[in-house]
């Protein structure tokens, strides 16, 4: 989550990671809880300071998953923070010029394995200079502005286990050469203005790892951002294309020789609006695979989350529909975490997805076991319990 690096906003959510449970703003509360799971600086740099600090989070949960007719009993990794450690640091030059880096790798906290095969610091690998009066730019993996919104827009994060936003913004059945570029991308340069007034823009262009088919973009998106006391709203447009290499965390589904020269258009709206007693949040997303014969797809959520003392309740409710008939799908995430501290707390999750008679989404799918893999026309319920800790 270290997408948002201006100092103003870190400033203004400040109060929020004071030893107080609650300061009766409902958005600065919550996202403040949120913060600790991301790690120092994940709203920006602090001015005037040097730092270097060790982070981290351990996720596991007991988890029973249910689909096409069978179920599955298992110890899960990252069901509200993904398991990872890092390293974060920043260096005051002088001029209200800093200088910052990160580097954050995921693994699986019920093996022990790393959670990429590819690469060692596959959720952050970035170095780059933050000003107040020139901007921020970064360099290397990192998300691009519409990844962030996407992630802060969910209140459950975009949990690549619980959160029916993740799911519902599948491509794969799209056609040839879909391709969506939510997650964090390698050989990125992310560029943000300061903010002019509760305006920001964001500009973001990644390269192919592997040039040699189609055109060197794989990933170029503009965000632009309105944030004030009580909302966050946010316009992102992006051209992506899937790259033809075996390293890659998103590589080309069907056939790398031709696909990586087929853009796919995606355009993303968030909002956020501080209700007082809680915070309600609403995301639309189009997919546009630019190939004759592809369909495309629109998925809208809407959550809810609530901070009553220790307990923080959130919900969501998504549907996602394609140009293709019957290809439609809707579902829900529950979930309530119980705080101990602000870096431990008991975790409660329970989701479905319904499928339309074309449509094949699954839900907390588990790679190590292939499980629940996507079955047309049918449902996926999940349910999980466990404990988070941040270091």
């Amino acid at each position: 989550m270290g997408y948002i690096k201006r100092a103003a906003l870190a400033a203004a959510f400040s109060a929020a990671l004071m030893p107080a449970w609650a300061d009766g703003n409902s958005m600065r509360d919550i996202m403040g809880l949120k913060a600790v799971g991301g790690g120092p600086g994940v709203f920006g740099v602090i001015p005037g300071k040097n730092m270097l600090s060790l982070y981290g989070t351990v996720d596991a949960g007991l988890g029973y998953t249910r689909g096409n007719g069978k179920g599955l009993l298992r110890i899960e990794s990252g069901n509200v923070f993904a398991s990872k450690w890092g390293i974060y640091g920043q260096e005051d030059l002088g001029g209200q010029l800093t200088a910052f880096f990160r580097l954050e790798s995921a693994f699986n906290a019920d093996s022990g394995t790393a959670q990429s095969q590819t690469s060692y610091f596959n959720r952050a690998s970035y170095v780059g200079l933050a000003s107040p009066h020139w901007g921020n730019l970064s360099l290397g993996r990192q998300l691009s502005g519409e990844g962030a919104m996407a992630i802060g827009s969910d209140v459950f994060l975009a949990s690549a286990r619980h959160s029916i936003f993740s799911y519902l913004a599948g491509y794969a059945d799209l056609g040839y050469g879909s391709y969506v570029d939510l997650a964090r991308v390698n050989n990125s340069i992310s560029y943000t203005t300061p903010q002019l007034g509760p305006f920001s823009v964001n500009a973001f262009y990644a390269f192919k790892s592997n040039p040699t088919v189609g055109p060197r973009t794989k990933n170029a998106s503009v965000t632009i951002s309105y944030r004030d006391a009580t909302n966050i709203a946010t316009a992102s447009y992006s051209q992506t294309y899937c790259e033809a290499s075996a390293n890659s965390s998103t590589p080309c589904l069907r056939d790398a020789t031709q696909e990586p020269t087929v853009r796919t258009d995606n355009a993303l709206l968030t909002y956020l609006h501080d209700f007082g007693s809680f915070t309600g949040s609403a995301a639309y997303l189009w997919n546009r695979p630019r190939f004759a014969g592809n369909f495309s797809s629109q998925m809208l959520t809407l959550g809810a989350e609530k901070r009553v003392d220790r307990h923080l309740l959130r919900a969501s409710i998504g549907y996602r529909d394609t140009t293709q008939p019957g290809n439609h799908a809707w579902g829900m995430t529950l979930g309530e975490d119980y705080y101990f501290s602000k870096r431990t707390s008991l975790y409660a999750r329970v989701g479905f997805v319904k499928n339309g008679s074309k449509s094949a989404q699954t839900y907390n799918f588990d790679s190590a076991n292939a499980f629940p893999l996507p079955a047309v026309n049918k449902s996926v319920v999940s349910t999980s319990i466990g404990i988070t800790h941040h270091f």
